[in-house]
């Protein structure tokens, strides 16, 4: 029997500029390509002259590649920074429509699943309806929490979530939130995130440390991300300045870059905290498991997430998490019924200090007592969903 044909549409995919960029959803496509012929729709953002180095990355990433054997295809779409963002969503639609119109006439695809709700979801249901397409979206988080504070945006995903055949999204949280948008409770599915469980796995810590070139006789406090707003990293780097203070044995290792890099550099000097704050810049993605299994404490003092893959790796790597009260990360966290982490207030340094200082006095068994499903686990359940939208 032929495999069905399925496009995926989301700007968070990895490219030739940005290898690591989305890769959960690439990790989504290449379990499903089990069950599905995949072409990969990954646009990306075109601005005016004067805006091209906001978007740098863009310009050296050509309009098709393959990854991996997926064909990935990258229209770019209109955007100026900060303005108009109520219109992304249309820009968006008019950005994938020549590629949609040529994937339908060749490619005959059965259905389409978009992530990532605005303005990918949005432009991608008008897109679908247009040529007549059964479509699946995917809200991660962020999508829906954050853009949903904004009158138009926030109209642009009710009409996303209630025009779509089925909607998935990453945590009971979330559901609860695209309901109270107006999306189908019969039609929302919670699938929370996989976890590849052949790179994230307890290890010697003791050997990842001198392979890393950490030191041996600290407990290290990791964080592994961008260094954005929603990220949370200012109120880390808050709360270790407090616990650095009376527990001198402990060292903070920031792996990751982005837009706020001179902020938080410039914050840990303010602190005098420079010699016990290790800035490792950003990694490679294969080196992300190396890093989990040489710390004690993975930590995500984030404002808001979806269901944030880095706490299942931490987890599956045998290493604790100190987190912010967010997305799906309380359910992770007593999904084994004994201790995995801690959790605080988000935009909270003092909380977020107590939890570190109480985890460093605790006993630990996060090994013993996680298991998760995996990302062929986590596409199955997917896939589920993709027929009830093909059933109607």
């Amino acid at each position: 029997m032929p495999k069905q044909k399925l496009i995926i549409i989301s700007n968070l995919y990895p490219n030739s500029a940005e290898p690591t960029k989305g890769v959960f959803t690439k990790q989504i496509a290449e379990h499903l390509i089990e069950k599905y012929d995949i072409k990969v729709i990954a646009p990306l953002p075109w601005s005016p002259s004067w805006a091209k180095r906001i978007l740098s990355s863009a310009v050296d990433v050509p309009s098709f590649e393959k990854i991996d054997g997926i064909d990935v295809y990258h229209p770019r779409y209109f955007v100026i920074p900060k303005i108009g963002r109520s219109l992304y969503g249309f820009f968006f639609f008019a950005g994938i429509l020549l590629t949609l119109l040529k994937l339908k006439k060749e490619f005959k695809p059965d259905l389409i699943n978009v992530h990532w709700i605005y303005p990918d979801g949005f432009g991608a249901v008008l897109a679908a309806k247009l040529l007549d397409l059964p479509i699946v979206t995917h809200s991660l988080g962020c999508d829906i929490n954050e853009y949903s504070k904004y009158f138009l945006r926030r109209q642009l995903i009710k009409f996303t979530l209630q025009h779509a055949d089925r909607n998935i999204v990453v945590s009971d949280a979330l559901k609860t939130k695209c309901i109270e948008l107006g999306a189908s409770e019969d039609k929302t599915t919670v699938i929370l995130n996989g976890v590849d469980n052949t790179i994230f796995f307890n290890r010697n810590k003791l050997e990842l440390r001198k392979q890393l070139g950490l030191p041996i006789d600290k407990k290290i406090f990791l964080f592994a991300g961008n260094f954005n707003v929603e990220k949370g990293l200012r109120y880390l780097i808050e709360a270790y300045s407090i616990v650095s203070k009376t527990q001198s044995n402990t060292l903070l290792c920031v792996v990751g870059s982005g837009p706020l890099e001179q902020e938080i550099d410039d914050q840990i000097k303010a602190l005098g905290i420079g010699n016990s704050v290790h800035l490792c810049g950003r990694v490679p993605h294969n080196n992300i498991p190396l890093y989990l299994g040489a710390a004690d404490f993975l930590c995500l003092p984030s404002l808001r997430e979806g269901c944030p893959n880095i706490v299942l790796e931490a987890l599956a790597s045998g290493t604790p998490v100190l987190s912010s009260r967010v997305g799906a990360v309380p359910d992770v966290l007593a999904s084994a019924g004994r201790p995995l982490g801690l959790l605080a207030s988000p935009e909270n340094s003092v909380e977020l200090a107590s939890i570190m200082e109480k985890a460093l006095g605790m006993e630990w068994q996060v090994k013993e007592n996680f298991t998760w499903m995996n990302w062929h686990d986590n596409a199955n359940r997917i896939s589920e969903v993709f027929s009830d939208a093909l059933v109607g």
